[in-house]
């Protein structure tokens, strides 16, 4: 029969101090009520549970040791736990000693059976750890419970407790699927772990007399490899990435063609019927190249075709390809000529070259070996901080901890208690300085367990005082119970706060066996929404000193709104335990249904201090997270990275600003009811019942409002009536964005009839859709629709778009969402979007807030672009590197010795070329580059210094490619002003209208850096005014006899008096419709062709600048006195200035009726950061000048006023 002994002080003891939501792990098993099984049969009677136990004396200690590679703080000589500091990453040495019984050197054992300890589980084999190695033993006691037994010449040893257990540290390698959770049933337990996984099993281990048993303890903390990230959103996000590129493998010839293809935008048959192009083709077959005229209908096939049969290759076959000579640029043969940018826009003879694509090599290609590559967490976080916890660092550290508890349960003495505490110390440190209440409390337990020691002096005594020796039997067996119990809490608190700060932050480990917690069954979608903010951990020494108190605030946003928010009075000091933290385990509801909340409902936590000085409070640092990350509603301990405090406005809490990525400063921990909510969404529902048939005043109230065009400008009455008759609306007479952002609220019977509306609407056209992508629109559903309607478009029609897209992203609810997934997959399909978009990800990096969100998109891009391409980005990436470096030194230069330090510099351009031998521009991927021409360089002498660059084409017969370099402006600006003038462009010809402009490209490559196509045979006309004298500028003849100069043939004059006459007018209405300002003689260029454009747009939108209360740009736009003359050739032809006017207003007329586009471009642009377009006034300004309300006589009139 079995006797039980009453534990030293009763089990709610150990739960004193607790709040009522806490986990507690009990250190004893179920059933037992508090008692322990002391594994005596037939041997003593019950005993008595009063016993004298003492307590360790020893006093915690508040000093924080962790290694110091890892934090890069140079510690020397510092131990944690009493040995020797390991490197990052570094195993221990060799010489590091073991105990006696891992040598195999320990007595028998005597006493207890393992079966009958309470707590006992079953654990499965694991082979040595890679952390073990032979020849460690401890120095001090070899005796595991301290006893000093001596009889005469004879020693003898005994060892208490346990006949069964480990000699060695289990670390196992196994298999099973990812993620999968595995809980603990009944005290046992089997792992099952991901196939490319590798596991740590650190935990206790106990010598075997048979050599056969192998079982852990309860305390094991181990350990699994997590290849795709430890969070769920990670996982879906490599798997997504993962399966898009699958569907793209590398012998698929269609999409992956290692060829960058002209892009092309189809027009309508009447222009192309009306223009034709001169084209210049080289060919193999013959040493002069074939002369043609075509049509700009013509295909590329077709002239392909042509091309042979000029040539005598007999029968014509398919596999040919025409490229732009000097470019890497392929026609796309099933287009048109005229329909390819890059022969539209030539203003000579078009010179192309004949390829036989069966020797074309593919050089940009992905590979075979792309194709065997795995996106996983370290492919994702490669470029995301500097440092990020790995799996060996975590496990070199936890396993000093795991030596420590060993130590204690052979040794038990009281040093062992605070190395053990000290070891659970140094693992919080590298877990971000985080101590949750569990380790804190299983720490107080560990530290109020008794210590007993004794000594036998010999056997005599023994046999003599053997009712005595059974009772201190007992006594011991009871504390090495306690002790045990407590590390094994211990142990367990630490493996429940590696198992949240995995799940939190992105990782490259998790917990092999996720302990099993008991849901809330009080908890359900019609509850209140409540859950407890424990404590903010790792306060700054700053702050310490700074603050006396620290409270924080709580609300709830969705789409830009603040739902709900609530303030908590308790203001709580600092206090120390390992490290500063504010406690303040304060439990917070919010008195709304969790079903009545949004899908995309946010949680914004705010961190505030009152001052020392000043008495203020202040916010010191914030954070946010999503209700519903994963279609379910957050649940258990969560810990979140707080930023220090910066304006942030309330449109842009998305999950984008969320940083998972392992905290720099202060960590908030919550925790959330454990409760498996999942939300559950509204089916569409159209509630017809209370409507009525409009009056024709309403439609036309309705048609009025949708002349709006962007949601910003409808007022709330206006929005009101237009949900009002929501049901009569159509792409007829209405804008959806208009219409959905009209409804009152998004509650569940709203949303209902948001999706209803959204099921039946009839898009017009694709780019209706990108009114919805704004940050207005958070819902899942609404956005999904959008990316499918975009999805209709061809890659070349996406890549005008892709600005816009890029800067959308920041408002998805997830990284794999439906955009997130289409401009994935086109990047497969086309190199000029991979590229483009490789190029806008890295400059929105710049953004702060969503730099982690857009690195992760980037890392996902760069691993569907395959090696070669990435090979080509590392290229672009040095030489954008070495560009910033000279841009800066000349910049600092003097002006006496900045002409020499360019040159000096421009060596290491020649150096870069000599390692990579050619580069592609990042302005276009077809433009590759071999060399920099050193005497053809310069720099402009304007405040920021732009650099004048030569490159030396790889593509003969070509001449050099010049470009600008420029630091100091943000070019985004410029980008997007170049972008909306392209779009009005595409716009005129498309209602057949061309306007001969020329837009050069512009691309911003960093922070205030970027790079500037400079136009062939251009000059600014401020130059051409200088050149003609003192009086040029007043001289009305000066712009005729600078074109008569160039072109003395009366033919060609008038080709460039056209050219000056559409451009011209195109530029116009450009600069009145943005309002682009600044506008004097050195930012208007002339070409020798006639074509007049306009550069540097770093002020538009109205905002000019101003002497005092006068603005320096007062007319609506620019046209001079001299620029009339040019165009009525001095007078003589008044009836071409009327012309001209007449043709301004067509193209404004034109444009006006794509104001919903033009206005939805700006809109989603609004928080970019641009100096100039941050504001609803910046979008009604284009608004109001786009007079979309008018009719065209009524906007004509206010063009030419």
């Amino acid at each position: 029969m079995a006797y039980f002994g009453k534990v030293p002080f009763p089990h709610n003891e150990f739960c004193e101090g607790q709040a009522r939501d806490q986990r507690l792990y009990s250190v004893y098993p179920s059933g037992s009520a508090g008692e322990v099984h002391l594994g005596f049969d037939g041997i003593v009677d019950e005993v008595n549970n009063e016993f004298h136990f003492y307590g360790s004396s020893h006093s915690h200690h508040e000093d924080t040791f962790f290694p110091s590679d890892v934090f890069g703080l140079h510690v020397p000589n510092h131990q944690i736990c009493g040995q020797p500091l390991a490197a990052y990453g570094e195993l221990p040495p060799r010489n590091h000693p073991v105990s006696h019984w891992q040598q195999g050197t320990m007595s028998p054992t005597v006493g207890f059976r393992p079966s009958l300890l309470y707590g006992y589980r079953n654990f499965s084999l694991a082979p040595p750890s890679p952390y073990s190695h032979e020849g460690e033993n401890y120095s001090g006691n070899a005796n595991v419970l301290g006893w000093d037994v001596q009889r005469g010449h004879t020693n003898l040893s005994f060892q208490l407790g346990f006949d069964s257990v480990h000699a060695q540290c289990p670390v196992s390698l196994g298999n099973s699927p990812f993620g999968q959770d595995v809980r603990r049933e009944g005290g046992n337990e089997e792992d099952c772990l991901p196939a490319t996984s590798k596991r740590w099993d650190i935990g206790s281990t106990w010598p075997s007399s048979s050599g056969l048993n192998t079982e852990a303890t309860g305390w094991s903390i181990q350990l699994v490899e997590a290849n795709q990230g430890s969070n769920e959103s990670t996982v879906a996000f490599c798997n997504a990435v993962e399966k898009i590129r699958t569907a793209y493998p590398a012998f698929d010839l269609e999409t992956n063609t290692g060829r960058i293809w002209s892009v092309a935008t189809r027009f309508p048959d009447p222009i192309m019927n009306e223009s034709k192009f001169s084209v210049s083709v080289w060919t193999d077959f013959s040493p002069a190249p074939l002369l043609l005229t075509q049509r700009a209908g013509c295909t590329t096939h077709d002239l392909i075709a042509e091309i042979l049969r000029c040539t005598n290759q007999y029968p014509v076959q398919e596999g040919w390809l025409l490229s732009v000579c000097g470019s890497d640029e392929f026609l796309q043969n099933h287009h048109t000529l005229g329909s390819h940018e890059s022969l539209r826009k030539a203003s000579s003879c078009v010179q192309l070259r004949l390829h036989d694509a069966r020797s074309l090599e593919q050089s940009l290609a992905r590979t075979h070996e792309d194709d065997q590559r795995r996106f996983g967490v370290d492919q994702l976080l490669e470029d995301t901080c500097a440092w990020r916890l790995t799996l060996q660092t975590l496990a070199s550290v936890v396993k000093k901890y795991r030596d420590q508890v060993e130590y204690l349960l052979q040794n038990e003495v009281f040093h062992a208690v605070d190395n053990v505490i000290e070891g659970a110390k140094a693992v919080c440190s590298v877990l971000c300085f985080v101590e949750s209440r569990d380790i804190t409390d299983a720490v107080e337990k560990l530290r109020a367990v008794p210590l007993v020691k004794l000594q036998v002096k010999d056997a005599s005594f023994f046999l003599l005082k053997l009712n005595d020796l059974l009772l201190t039997f007992i006594c011991l067996f009871l504390s090495s119970a306690l002790i045990e119990a407590a590390v094994t809490e211990l142990s367990m608190a630490i493996s429940c706060l590696i198992h949240a700060y995995s799940s939190s932050f992105d990782v490259n480990f998790q917990l092999a066996s996720i302990p099993k917690i008991p849901l809330c069954a009080d908890v359900s979608l019609d509850s209140q929404l409540s859950f407890t903010v424990y404590a903010a951990h790792n306060i700054p020494d700053a702050w310490v000193n700074s603050y006396k108190v620290f409270s924080f605030s709580s609300a709830l946003t969705y789409a830009g709104k603040t739902i709900c928010q609530v303030k908590i009075c308790k203001k709580i000091p600092v206090r120390r335990s390992f490290f500063f933290l504010a406690d303040w385990n304060e439990k917070v509801n919010f008195p709304l249904r969790i079903k009545a909340l949004p899908r995309e409902t946010m949680l914004t936590i705010k961190l505030l201090g009152v001052n020392h000085a000043s008495k203020n409070t202040e916010v010191l640092a914030w954070t946010c997270c999503p209700l519903y990350a994963k279609e379910r509603l957050v649940r258990g301990t969560v810990l979140l990275n707080m930023t220090a405090y910066g304006t942030l406005p309330t449109s842009m809490v998305t999950p984008g600003i969320c940083s998972t990525h392992a905290p720099t400063s202060v960590t908030l921990q919550i925790d959330f009811p454990e409760a498996n909510l999942e939300f559950v969404k509204p089916e569409p529902e159209e509630r017809r019942d209370d409507l009525e048939e409009p009056a024709e005043a309403c439609l036309q109230h309705i048609a009025r409002f949708s002349q709006r065009h962007s949601l910003l400008l409808l007022s709330e009455q206006q929005r009101r009536i237009l949900w009002f008759y929501r049901y009569c609306c159509s792409h007829q007479n209405c804008s959806l964005p208009l219409l959905l952002g009209s409804a009152p609220s998004w509650d569940r019977t709203t949303l209902s009839e948001v999706h209803a509306v959204l099921s039946r609407w009839r898009f017009s056209s694709p780019l209706e859709a990108l009114g919805l992508l704004t940050f207005s629109f958070p819902d899942q559903d609404v956005r999904r629709a959008a990316a499918q309607q975009l999805g209709n478009m061809s890659n070349d029609e996406l890549l005008e778009y892709l600005p816009q897209l890029v800067q959308v992203l920041k408002f998805e609810w997830s990284l794999e969402s439906p955009l997130v997934k289409l401009l994935l997959t086109r990047s497969l399909q086309s190199i000029q979007v991979a590229h483009q978009l490789y190029w806008l990800l890295r400059s929105a990096q710049n953004e702060v807030h969503f730099k982690i969100w857009y690195q992760k998109i980037l890392a996902a891009l760069q691993f569907c672009a395959g090696k070669a391409l990435n090979n080509e980005f590392s290229k672009e990436e040095k030489l954008i590197r070495i560009l910033g470096d000279i841009a800066r030194t000349v910049k600092a230069a003097s002006e006496p010795k900045r002409k020499e330090v360019l040159k000096v510099e421009l060596n290491r351009l020649e150096q870069l070329f000599q390692e990579i031998k050619a580069c592609r521009l990042p302005l276009n991927p077809a433009l590759v580059v071999q060399g920099i021409e050193a005497d053809s360089c310069s720099y402009f002498t304007s405040n920021a210094f732009p650099l004048k660059l030569s490159f030396v084409s790889a593509k003969a017969p070509s001449g050099n490619i010049n470009v600008i370099f420029k630091t100091g402006d943000d070019l985004r600006q410029d980008m997007l002003v170049l972008q909306i003038i392209r779009v009005m462009d595409s716009i005129w010809l498309q209602e057949g209208l061309d306007m001969h402009m020329i837009i050069y490209r512009c691309l911003s490559t960093g922070k205030g850096q970027g790079l500037v196509q400079m136009v062939p045979d251009a000059t600014t006309l401020a130059k051409i005014h200088r050149e003609s004298g003192l009086i040029g500028p007043l001289k009305e003849n000066t712009i005729k006899k600078w074109f008569h100069h160039h072109h003395p043939l009366e033919s060609s004059y008038q080709e460039a008096v056209r050219n000056f006459f559409y451009s011209c007018a195109g530029w116009c209405v450009v600069t009145f419709v943005l309002g682009v300002c600044d506008r004097h003689s050195d930012n208007i260029m002339l070409t020798n062709a006639g074509h007049m454009f306009h550069i540097d747009f770093g002020r538009f939108l109205g905002h000019a600048q101003t002497f005092g209360s006068i603005r320096r740009d007062r007319a609506p736009f620019i046209f001079t006195s001299e620029m009339e003359y040019f165009i009525t050739e001095g007078g003589k032809n008044p009836q071409r200035f009327q012309e001209f006017v007449e043709l301004c207003c067509r193209a404004y007329n034109i444009v006006r009726k794509h104001s919903q586009l033009l206005l939805n471009l700006l809109e989603m642009m609004l928080h970019a950061g641009l100096p100039e377009l941050n504001s609803v006034q910046d979008l009604k300004y284009v608004y109001d000048n786009l007079r979309a309300q008018d009719s065209d006589l009524q906007a004509t009139s206010y063009f030419t006023r």
